[in-house]
């Protein structure tokens, strides 16, 4: 696959979704790097075009539309799960392709653990006033006297909510901080650290 297959993001933690289409593989490499801004999630039906996000932390989410050949990766870190990035994209796919949620299949990548993901008391009240179930994808840790949020439990929620079926998602259950000797960790190694470069394609 040649570079120009490769379809990277430049990600800032936003909303915001990108449909990349023929038109777009024809454009200029400058074009193409400034309609790629502040975009976190990527969907296509080209064969052949590999949609990746980058992470060290936050959570990885690959979507597939077994019936349309639709795929999406979206990039969920806890401002974009919090903003529903995930369903936001699963939303975009019904409307522009006519995905129906029974017939996605969806995995969550490596991505940092709900044992390891310690938050300020901010990250649980943008949580709880999105509307998250905080019973299930928080606990309080009383030695601490600090929050653990569960990124990809809430990821998940997010994709039941839409009706993607239970048995359709597939979580890794890789934690990228305890398991940083495999996976980059930006918390655990650093900002300064590598990151995991996470892709889909249809193959033809």
């Amino acid at each position: 696959m040649t570079a120009e297959r490769l379809i990277i993001p430049y990600q800032t933690h936003s909303c915001n979704v990108m449909i990349i289409d023929e038109s777009f593989l024809q454009l200029s490499c400058d074009a193409r790097h400034a309609m790629l801004q502040e975009k976190d999630a990527v969907i296509t039906n080209i064969p052949n075009v590999c949609l990746c996000v980058s992470t060290a932390d936050c959570v990885p989410v690959f979507l597939y539309d077994s019936v349309r050949e639709v795929v999406a990766a979206v990039h969920a870190g806890w401002r974009g799960t919090v903003e529903k990035i995930v369903a936001h994209t699963l939303q975009v796919m019904c409307e522009h392709y006519g995905t129906q949620m029974g017939d996605v299949y969806a995995a969550i990548g490596p991505c940092i653990s709900l044992e390891a993901f310690e938050v300020g008391i901010e990250v649980y009240e943008a949580f709880e006033q999105a509307g998250f179930d905080m019973e299930q994808i928080a606990h309080w840790h009383p030695e601490k006297e600090k929050y653990h949020i569960d990124l990809p439990a809430a990821n998940r929620l997010q994709l039941l909510a839409e009706g993607v079926p239970l048995a359709q998602i597939h979580d890794s259950a890789i934690c990228t901080y305890t398991q940083h000797e495999d996976f980059f960790s930006a918390r655990r190694l650093d900002i300064r650290s590598g990151r995991i470069l996470n892709g889909i394609v249809i193959k033809k």
